[in-house]
């Protein structure tokens, strides 16, 4: 029989969802976890004959395995919805914390969490993972202090958003910190807050990252009070 891609598409982000709740619950993390939720996908389009999209176009396996790889990666991301980077650096923290991994597992995790075909040269390439022989882990705020143009540069991930408002928290410099966040439009409730309490809720507690992390966010009310407090003094200055 035949199925509509759009049916097949809720029922595996469905099935992989639950998938994944219950194999985190049997203790299955990292890789293991990701390829786990394949066989209850593959389970759903194995019951048709052919998967077919509104126009008659016949819905290739590659492809659904696709679709299993992205609600795999959304499951484990939960609330959170970010850009590629962020979601990918997100679950990565949510499956391993901030221990070091092997370097193949690391691939199939950035190829669940990555768009592109090139994911891990990407991620490598930004910074988002500390390289050891066949061993990698996330690369945290001391890794990343030092990029240049650090969530200044053009549209950056979130990622590099928060570890710029991290790192200026750090370095005390908070009128920076305010201005930035209100130049940048991250004061209001949006996905950049849901990244830093998604990482508040997975990073180990043991880590500067998370201190820094939980800091930011019980002292966003105020700082969102300074921005306003700033926007006003400009007003009276406002000569137009």
């Amino acid at each position: 029989s035949a199925a509509s891609f759009k049916e097949v598409r809720v029922e595996i982000e469905q099935v992989v969802q639950e998938a994944v709740k219950r194999f985190w619950s049997y203790g299955f993390r990292g890789a293991d976890l990701i390829v786990a939720c394949y066989g209850p996908a593959v389970g759903v389009f194995g019951k048709y004959e052919r998967v077919e999209k509104a126009d008659g176009t016949l819905v290739a396996i590659p492809e659904l395995l696709d679709l299993a790889k992205r609600a795999a990666r959304d499951a484990i991301a939960g609330e959170f919805r970010g850009d590629s980077l962020s979601t990918l650096y997100y679950v990565w923290a949510n499956l391993y914390g901030a221990s070091e991994q092997a370097w193949d597992d690391a691939r199939l995790v950035v190829q669940i969490g990555g768009e592109a075909e090139n994911a891990m040269e990407v991620a490598r390439g930004h910074g988002i993972f500390v390289v050891n022989g066949s061993k990698c882990r996330l690369a945290l705020l001391a890794d990343r202090a030092s990029r240049r143009g650090l969530g200044v540069d053009g549209d950056p991930p979130l990622i590099d958003s928060l570890h710029r408002a991290m790192l200026l928290w750090k370095e005390e410099k908070r009128k920076e910190l305010v201005s930035y966040l209100s130049e940048r439009n991250l004061l209001e409730d949006g996905p950049f807050w849901k990244l830093a309490q998604a990482l508040f809720e997975v990073l180990p507690r043991n880590v500067e990252d998370w201190k820094l992390v939980s800091t930011l966010l019980s002292e966003r009310p105020t700082l969102v009070a300074e921005s306003r407090g700033m926007e006003g003094r400009k007003g009276l200055f406002d000569t137009r």
